[in-house]
C-alpha cells in the first residue's frame, strides 16, 4: 500500500492542426500530500485561473486563455511554463534548452535546427516576461510547494518539427497514429517512473479517440490494463505491472480539471510559440517587411505566398515547411 505523497501527472498537446511549425507535447508531475483533491487550491498563492488586475500569481489554465493574443497574454504564458521548468529543476534561456527538457529516452532524435535553420533566430529566454518579475514568481511558486509539502517532480515539452512529422505520417499513413507514437512512450516513461508511487495521469483526449485501453496494452505487454470506462465523456483506466500502478484518465478539456496538465498544455503553447517567432524572425531577415503567421491553414498559404521571395532568397522549398497532414 502507498503511503507516501500523491503523484499527480499531465499532458497536453499545442500546434494538432497547423501546416507550418511544430507539434509540441507538454507535461507536468507534481507530488502533494495525500488527500489533496485541487491543486488550483493548494498552490493558490502563486497560482490562479482568473487573475486580477495587477494579480501577480501565476496564471494555470487553458494555454489559449492564459495566452489571448495580448501581449499580456503572451507574458503570461511564458511565466508559467518558464516558472514551473524552474520549479523541476530545468534552467530554459533558449528554445534549445527546452528541446532538452525531456529526460534520456524522450528527446528528438535530432536537434531542431537541423536541417531546419529557420529556427535559428530563437530569441533569448525569458522574451516577453520581465527577468525579474518572472524570478519573483518563481520564489512565490518554490513558498507555496515548499508549504503545502509539494514538488514538481518533472516538467517537460517534446518539440516535434516538420521534418520529424513529416516522416512519422509516411510510415504510418494516419494523424492519430502519429501523434500516439510520440504520447504513448512518454506515458509508459512517466509509469515507469513513478509507478511504485501510484501514478495519477490524466491526459487530454487525442483528438477524436475515445479508446486507450489496446492502445496502452500495447505500449505495456507485460502489464496488466484494466479498462473501467471509455465513453463519450472519459476513458478511466488502471494500470499494474509488478510494484507499478497508475490510475489513468482521458477526458476532453482536461486542463479545465488537472492542474499538471493545464501546465502541460501552457508548456507546449510556450514552445510553438517560441519556434513559431524564430521561425518568423529568421524568414523576416530574408524579406524584411513580410507579415509573420501563426502556422494554421489558411494564414499559412497566405504566407507562403506572400513569402516566395523570402524562400527563393534563402533557398529553402515549400515542401520542407509544410506538413503532409
Amino acid at each position: 500500500m502507498t503511503t507516501g505523497p500523491t503523484v499527480f501527472a499531465g499532458l497536453d498537446e499545442a500546434g494538432l492542426g497547423p501546416l507550418l511549425g511544430p507539434f509540441c507535447i507538454g507535461w507536468s508531475v507534481l507530488a502533494a500530500p495525500r488527500g489533496t483533491l485541487d491543486l488550483w487550491d493548494l498552490l493558490c498563492d502563486a497560482v490562479t485561473r482568473t487573475p486580477a488586475r495587477g494579480d501577480a500569481r501565476l496564471v494555470v489554465d487553458d494555454s489559449k486563455r492564459v495566452h489571448n493574443g495580448t501581449a499580456l497574454g503572451r507574458a503570461r504564458l511564458e511565466a508559467t511554463a518558464l516558472a514551473f521548468l524552474r520549479a523541476s529543476g530545468s534552467e530554459v534561456r533558449s528554445l534549445g534548452d527546452l528541446e532538452r527538457t525531456p529526460l534520456e529516452g524522450l528527446r528528438p532524435p535530432t536537434a531542431l535546427l537541423e536541417g531546419q535553420p529557420w529556427y535559428a533566430a530563437a530569441q533569448e529566454l525569458p522574451a516577453h516576461v520581465e527577468a525579474a518579475d518572472l524570478d519573483a514568481q518563481t520564489r512565490a511558486l518554490q513558498a507555496a510547494l515548499e508549504g503545502a509539502a509539494a514538488r514538481v517532480r518533472e516538467a517537460a515539452v517534446r518539440i516535434v518539427g516538420e521534418r520529424e512529422l513529416n516522416a512519422s505520417f509516411a510510415r504510418t499513413q494516419n494523424k492519430a497514429a502519429s501523434i500516439w507514437s510520440w504520447v504513448g512512450p512518454t506515458v509508459v516513461a512517466l509509469f515507469e517512473r513513478y509507478g511504485e508511487e501510484h501514478l495519477h495521469l490524466t491526459l487530454d483526449r487525442q483528438g477524436g479517440r475515445r479508446r486507450y485501453g489496446a492502445l496502452l496494452a500495447a505500449e505495456l505487454p507485460f502489464a496488466e490494463v484494466v479498462v473501467r470506462r471509455e465513453d463519450r465523456d472519459e476513458a478511466h483506466l488502471e494500470v499494474r505491472e509488478g510494484a507499478r500502478r497508475m490510475t489513468l484518465v482521458v477526458r476532453p478539456r482536461a486542463e479545465e480539471s488537472s492542474l499538471p496538465v493545464a501546465v502541460g498544455s501552457c508548456l507546449a503553447k510556450q514552445a510553438r510559440e517560441a519556434a513559431m517567432e524564430a521561425f518568423n524572425a529568421w524568414f523576416g531577415q530574408h524579406q524584411p517587411g513580410l507579415p509573420p503567421t501563426k502556422g494554421y491553414v489558411q494564414d499559412a498559404r497566405r504566407w507562403l505566398e506572400e513569402a516566395r521571395p523570402a524562400l527563393a532568397a534563402a533557398g529553402v522549398q515549400r515542401a520542407a515547411l509544410e506538413r503532409t497532414r
